[in-house]
């Protein structure tokens, strides 16, 4: 009788039988709405002489940026973002023959005041510059969204544990292990070339910025029928 009792004292107090693991995927996403824009321009300049074809771009460069700080856009808003200077050549019966040097460089401007973003694009159509090259509607990421996405991606993934846990019959044990996958968002984007659209009427409304982190949970799994 004591041996019976041993063996069901045991029998109720064991764990519940493993019955493997399960390993889901889960995305969470924040929306919001851009906060500024930047605003690409491309100048070029070309000729015999590499030093005076450099130095006309950048007191074109100058003109430029002078233009826009008379225009309202903060000095610390402009940048240039690179300088390239190569040597053309002609092909003539597999010959390469030079030709040109050619210089380019482009600026970027950050405009915050979406309301005005039209007029910016309008001013920025009549500069002395070769190409309105790109537009980016940016938001500034705070913590709080980051973990507001992470959150998210968590839930997502217990949720479609218990979902796939419950079809087949089993139950949810303990989390094993939780990874971060990385993260993604945060620009919308629209390119546009200056002889595409060289004046800019109306009111931009640009899409929202959408941010998104994923993660993989691996979660252990016991028998449903198991209590």
């Amino acid at each position: 009788m004591r041996l019976f009792f041993a063996i069901l004292f045991c029998l109720l107090s064991a764990p519940a039988v493993g019955a493997g693991t399960l390993i889901v995927e889960g995305e969470g996403q924040v929306s919001r709405a851009p906060d500024h824009a930047v605003i690409e321009v491309s100048l070029r300049e070309q000729g015999r002489d590499a030093g005076a074809i450099l130095l006309k771009l950048w007191t074109r460069v100058d003109s430029v940026i002078n233009v826009l700080k008379q225009n309202g856009i903060d000095e610390k808003h402009i940048a240039t973002q690179r300088l390239d200077v190569r040597l053309d050549y002609d092909y003539d019966q597999k010959k390469r023959v030079p030709r040109n040097y050619i210089a380019s460089t482009s600026l970027r401007i950050r405009q915050d005041d979406l309301s005005k973003l039209a007029t910016v694009l309008d001013g920025a159509s009549l500069l002395d510059v070769d190409g309105l090259s790109d537009l980016r509607f940016r938001y500034d990421l705070t913590q709080a969204d980051y973990d507001l996405a992470l959150t998210r991606a968590v839930k997502a993934a217990l949720h479609k544990a218990e979902l796939i846990a419950v079809a087949s019959g089993q139950r949810l044990s303990s989390i094993q292990e939780i990874r971060e996958n990385g993260s993604g968002g945060g620009v919308v984007m629209a390119r546009m070339e200056k002889s595409a659209a060289p004046r800019v009427k109306g009111y931009i409304a640009p899409e929202n910025v959408t941010i998104s982190k994923t993660i993989t949970m691996e979660i252990e799994l016991v028998d449903g029928a198991a209590q």
